[in-house]
């Protein structure tokens, strides 16, 4: 059995990882991306239990822990206890910790919990292949010590270091600030702006209020347009299902945060992921619509 933790060329069809989240939505997206980049073996868990269970009977070559705040899975928490374990295979694991709230302490924080890597969503194919290429082929030395287990938590070339200071003593205060600027991220092509300012317009849809319904459906309206001129058949779709939500949930104020959360993510998602990812991008709209009229029956 091989060292999960020995550089070597990045041959994807020969990986195995294993997507742990307790969102079935998210997970299923992202095993569609891994998959998409040709990752032959890809299994999932909801929870920490599911998670562990597979381990234990599989040889995976890496982890992608994916966490948002409020999910019932402890996202740093498991990955304390990978590090912990008894079976040192396990314990070096490459781990790759996914979300959409990724600041700078969520940084510090996971590094200490033993972190190799981060990826924030919504998660380009490109962003994904180049953290495979670091935890396969130029994984961090292990440690392995009475004070810390995981890997080193610095590099020669730090490029997730963000700041001047890097000593425990040191006071800047970086707890909530944002590694990746959404608004920035969002704002890149029509699109992209399009659906920044649709999030906007979702932040006061639980009030009821109909002027907050039209401003809403008017932006999804003008992302579909843009969506209609570039033959963004799955994006299309996508808005057709959120639509949907809004119109029914909207007016009863039974709007979900989760839900609301997960259909602007997949939205974002189809933004990112490129043209050529059909696969992918068709999963995304058919498992949202999927989601969606399994919430609209309840």
């Amino acid at each position: 059995m091989h060292d999960p933790r020995q550089p070597r060329t990045l041959r994807a069809r020969t990986l195995s990882a294993l997507v742990i989240d307790s969102n079935g939505f998210s997970r299923t997206l992202i095993g569609d991306i891994l998959r998409s980049l040709d990752v032959g073996d890809v299994a999932s868990a909801r929870t920490e239990d599911e998670a562990t269970t597979h381990l234990a009977g599989h040889a995976c070559d890496l982890v992608l822990v994916s966490w948002e705040e409020g999910d019932a899975l402890d996202g740093l928490g498991l990955c304390r206890r990978l590090r912990r374990g008894h079976f040192d295979r396990l314990r070096r694991i490459p781990i790759l910790f996914v979300t959409a709230a990724l600041t700078r302490q969520l940084v510090i924080d996971g590094r200490d919990a033993g972190v190799d890597e981060f990826l924030a969503k919504p998660i380009s194919p490109a962003a994904m292949r180049q953290r495979l290429e670091m935890v396969i082929e130029t994984p961090r030395p292990f440690v392995d010590c009475a004070v810390f287990i995981g890997p080193c938590r610095r590099r020669k070339n730090p490029a997730d270091y963000h700041g001047a200071m890097r000593r425990a003593g040191d006071q800047e205060d970086t707890r909530q600030t944002p590694l990746v600027d959404h608004d920035e991220a969002m704002a890149q092509t029509p699109i992209r702006r399009a659906l920044a300012a649709l999030r906007d317009a979702c932040r006061d849809l639980r009030n009821g209020r109909p002027s907050t319904l039209a401003a809403a459906l008017d932006h999804s309206r003008r992302a579909r347009e843009i969506a209609i001129t570039d033959n963004d058949l799955a994006l299309q779709s996508a808005l057709q299902t959120f639509d949907s939500y809004i119109v029914v949930a909207a007016p009863l104020r039974q709007i979900e945060a989760n839900v609301l959360s997960t259909a602007l993510g997949a939205l974002e998602q189809l933004a990112t992921l490129p043209m050529d990812y059909a696969e992918a991008r068709d999963s995304v709209a058919a498992a949202l619509g999927k989601a969606i009229k399994k919430k609209l029956a309840a």
